[in-house]
């Protein structure tokens, strides 16, 4: 939907929206239009794709009832106004972004919890509900949430589900979207479906059509998730290594052997401002934390000790795993802060002021070690910084953070060279991100991701939304 033939929210639609929604959920105030059209996204990581981080949507809707978002949504249906959800704003890749303006769908006042039956394993929520929230409660009844990222105290149940997050504790529990059991969906023309909350249904799984599809199909308003029993045993095992390979190495025969720890994280890291071909500052550690029944605990440790000084680690003991296990959501605390104090341009133009990008790329295993080395190779030679790369959570999904060190890049280095990266997996069989979504930061790279694929998502938008209002754009659709 191009942005000259965009409609006008006149106000005798506004006036439709205030019937639905009543007064106070209605707001065309320029402070409220301002904080959200912005999430987590700054101008100096979007690259290419920064221009479109200055429109604004035209109105906020904040509807507490799935009745209320059907209605919003069949009012934006018939008189073509582009709706853009929005959960928590923690995105980092620019998903809640209103690039066409229209209509913000703030989820924030559907933040109830619904159910948490631990016979079923199971907690059916709104879609607003945050993941630390939910959490808190689940552990109050002997159970936890298995999806764990950075953001768990301030990120939203549906824009986790959007985006299909990946979380610290993904080894054991899988991404976001394999936590899903059922989904109550808002279509583009209004209709509300319900998936069966089922281990497995006849044909295809409707659900799995949301996971990650950052709200371009329908919005997300209700969501059964299983839940885990709180583990009888948690265990911190860390190990160094002399390579990136021999470290590599060891996390392969875990795969191999089913070993699933719920946080495994392979991380090479290198001090800022360093040479990446030298030691100084230079560490390769492999965090694991245990958790489970108390003799699969023991069992696991054990036997990946084996596997780790077998492939040359040493055992650093359970300090720096628990270190970071402790200490793992500090940074979602200090953006909640920022979040509440600062306004939309604010986080556009500012964001966190460092001139570097984090890529996250899901890969063939055989793949990896020698896409670390050619990584490495290419920021070496354009003279930018290799700050980290590790793998988190399986063998395939590889990430690196990397860096202008002279916090300029006058000759725009860095934005080439994050796209060669990513198109150098794609180019391997992977995917360019496993982690955050798409957003606006990788629409460029979208129509070679998906190579004839994308005729078959056009398809499907085409068939659920012939009006292109459900976040118009994302995912290149």
């Amino acid at each position: 939907m191009p942005k000259d033939t965009k409609p006008t929210l006149t106000p005798q639609i506004t006036a439709r929206l205030v019937e639905v929604v009543g007064t106070k959920a209605v707001s065309t105030s320029l402070s409220d239009l301002d904080f959200y059209s912005a999430d987590a996204l700054d101008r100096i990581r979007a690259f290419s794709a920064a221009h479109l981080l200055e429109t604004m949507p035209d109105v906020v809707v904040t509807p507490e009832s799935t009745d209320q978002v059907a209605a919003v949504v069949r009012i934006a249906n018939e008189e073509k106004i582009p709706i853009v959800p929005y959960g928590a704003g923690t995105g980092v890749m620019g998903a809640a972004v209103s690039i066409n303006g229209g209509i913000v769908l703030n989820m924030a006042r559907m933040n109830r919890i619904l159910d948490v039956s631990p016979d079923n394993m199971t907690a059916t929520v709104q879609a607003g509900v945050i993941l630390g929230d939910l959490d808190r409660e689940l552990q109050r009844q002997g159970l936890m949430l298995g999806h764990d990222p950075w953001s768990v105290p301030i990120a939203s149940v549906g824009g986790a589900i959007g985006t299909n997050g990946v979380g610290y504790r993904a080894r054991k529990y899988g991404p976001m979207g394999k936590q899903v059991v059922a989904l109550e969906v808002v279509l583009p023309n209004g209709s509300v479906i319900r998936t069966l909350p089922v281990a497995k249904v006849a044909g295809p799984s409707l659900k799995d059509l949301f996971p990650g599809a950052e709200g371009v199909f329908g919005v997300v308003t209700e969501a059964t998730l299983r839940v885990f029993a709180q583990p009888e045993e948690r265990q911190f095992r860390s190990y160094s290594f002399p390579s990136f390979e021999d470290g590599f190495a060891a996390v392969q025969e875990l795969t191999r052997l089913g070993i699933r720890p719920a946080l495994m994280d392979l991380s090479e890291e290198w001090g800022r401002g360093t040479d990446q071909n030298s030691n100084e500052a230079h560490e390769i550690s492999l965090t694991l934390v245990f958790e489970g029944f108390s003799e699969g605990v023991a069992a696991e440790s054990s036997r990946t000790q084996q596997v780790c000084i077998a492939n040359n680690g040493e055992d650093q003991g359970e300090h720096p795993a628990q270190q970071h296990w402790e200490f793992r959501h500090q940074m979602a605390y200090r953006y909640k802060e920022r979040l509440q104090r600062q306004s939309g341009r604010y986080r556009r133009e500012r964001g966190w002021g460092q001139l570097m990008d984090y890529l996250h790329v899901s890969l063939p295993a055989s793949q990896v070690v020698d896409f670390y080395r050619w990584s490495k190779d290419i920021i070496a030679e354009r003279g930018l910084g290799l700050y980290e790369a590790s793998i988190w959570g399986d063998s395939e999904l590889f990430s690196l953070m990397f860096g202008d060190p002279s916090e300029n890049d006058p000759t725009g280095q860095l934005p080439r060279t994050s796209d060669e990266i990513l198109m150098k997996a794609q180019d391997l069989g992977g995917s360019m991100e496993y982690c955050h979504g798409v957003g606006v930061k990788l629409l460029h790279l979208m129509e070679r991701e998906w190579g004839a694929g994308g005729q078959v998502m056009q398809a499907l938008k085409g068939s659920l939304d012939p009006a292109n209002i459900m976040n118009p754009g994302k995912l290149g659709l």
